[in-house]
């Protein structure tokens, strides 16, 4: 309450030294001879409880009644205030957009792979994701601090590789080969990576400390959210193209051949990743400010298909409602 007044006041202020009347260096020279009278011009205006008199060009004294700029602001409708409207009810923090990292780890929490999973290897500073959640559900469960958040949303990974292997998942497990020139050298690749979308559902609870404010409010929000896959592919953008390219195995031998007609390379296949995932998820903010973690409870790929990993998320939400 003490803020509103005093912000309302200054207003007040600014804008008695901007409108009152005044004198320009004209006016003065032009009127010389009638100085003694302005000098001794009053003016007074009463604004919600402030009164401002002026007494002469250098004297303003403000009189505050503290009963009607009490009133004024208690009733003061800060539902038509930008960016702090009162929700009046639980609104949690699912929808809008988020931008952040993905990788994934193995049994034993870190990204060191046996020299068989070499191909999992990833460039984590540019492996980012971004997930789209346009739908969100609330339901209050407590004094509008404490509910349920649900709705639908969207998940777009991408894991950019170190190396240049190019995986092959139409066999029996997933196999995954170096690529090669016709004089055994690697092809460098400008980019070398696995594309992964999905449809999520959030199955989170959330608590925030002010119900009443969207700005000045903290929330802390746990749960799961589950996902279907919805395409798969891998990515690569050649240096050199229009020549035959070869797979090798760890023994460099010759498994398959290649022509490159074209820069990028796109191949669609499900990679025997699992059709499904849940995640475990975390959510933490305040105000518009919400950082976001993930950690998936299911393995990347299909049981006996693939390595087990398990993918994980960091990040912040861009924009939020």
């Amino acid at each position: 309450m003490k803020k509103t007044q005093v912000l309302l006041t200054m207003a007040l202020v600014f804008t008695a030294i901007f409108i009152l009347p005044g004198k320009s260096k004209g006016q003065d020279d032009n009127h010389d001879t009638h100085k003694h009278k302005h000098k001794h011009d009053k003016f007074e205006e009463n604004i919600s409880g402030v009164k401002i008199k002026k007494y002469d060009d250098d004297s303003i004294v403000i009189y505050i009644d503290k009963k009607k700029t009490k009133k004024l602001s208690a009733s003061t409708n800060w539902s038509t205030f930008p960016f702090c409207a009162k929700k009046g009810k639980f609104n949690g923090h699912w929808a809008g957009v988020d931008f952040g990292w993905n990788g994934y780890v193995n049994t034993n929490f870190n990204m060191d792979f046996a020299p068989a999973d070499q191909f999992l290897n990833l460039r984590t500073a540019r492996s980012m994701m971004v997930n789209l959640n346009p739908i969100e559900f609330n339901i209050n469960i407590a004094k509008n601090k404490f509910g349920f958040i649900s709705g639908l949303g969207f998940t777009l990974n991408n894991f950019f590789f170190n190396n240049s292997y190019t995986w092959i998942g139409d066999s029996t497990t997933l196999k995954a080969y170096n690529t090669v020139n016709d004089k055994g050298n690697t092809v460098s690749t400008k980019v070398n990576k696995l594309f992964v979308s999905y449809i999520t559902l959030p199955l989170l609870f959330e608590f925030q400390t002010n119900a009443g404010h969207r700005i000045n409010s903290f929330h802390i929000t746990a749960g799961v959210i589950g996902g279907l896959k919805l395409q798969t592919y891998q990515k690569q953008r050649l240096y050199q193209w229009e020549d035959t390219y070869y797979l090798v195995d760890d023994n460099g031998t010759r498994v398959a051949s290649f022509y490159a007609d074209r820069a990028v390379i796109r191949n669609h296949d499900q990679y025997h990743l699992n059709p499904f995932k849940l995640d475990a998820a975390f959510r933490i903010g305040w105000s518009f400010v919400n950082l976001y973690a993930t950690y998936s409870i299911t393995p990347m790929f299909q049981k006996n298909k693939g390595p087990e990993v398990y993918p994980w998320s960091i990040g912040i939400t861009l924009i939020g409602w």
